[in-house]
């Protein structure tokens, strides 16, 4: 796994604990539309966290060497 998504893992993790800390501490004085775009931004996040940890386990295929069907210079 590369560390370009390691840290985008890392950092939306991060963002979700501090979101639902603070949603969490002030829940009662919160409008509805607060809440509402917190748990959209939850749901945004969650599926980007699936999405690198997904593309993470799938394996690279090496792609197979292809002969040209008409080489440099062969064209005749």
């Amino acid at each position: 796994m590369s560390a370009r998504r390691i840290l985008r893992i890392a950092l939306s993790l991060v963002i979700l604990v501090i979101l639902w800390i603070r949603v969490g501490s002030q829940w009662s004085s919160r409008s509805s539309s607060w809440i509402m775009g917190a748990i959209t931004l939850s749901v945004i996040l969650v599926v980007v966290v699936i999405a690198e940890l997904t593309g993470a386990m799938q394996r690279k295929h090496k792609p197979k060497d292809e002969v040209p069907k008409k080489p440099l210079g062969l064209d005749s």
